[in-house]
């Protein structure tokens, strides 16, 4: 080898690109699970503030 080169891996973008896809698929399954009318409207609003707030994006 001639050179010996270090990589160093930046991790904070992969944890947030999996937080975010997470997020999306709770929000995903809450919506499927209003459309199929097993919640009322007020539920769905507070359930999807919930996740956000959770993911801290509200």
């Amino acid at each position: 080898m001639l050179h010996d080169y270090e990589i160093e891996v930046d991790n904070s973008k992969l944890l947030k690109d999996n937080t975010m896809l997470n997020c999306s698929m709770e929000l995903s399954l809450l919506s499927n699970v209003f459309r199929e009318n097993l919640i009322t409207e007020v539920e769905h609003q507070e359930i999807k503030r919930k996740i956000l707030k959770d993911y801290k994006l509200l």
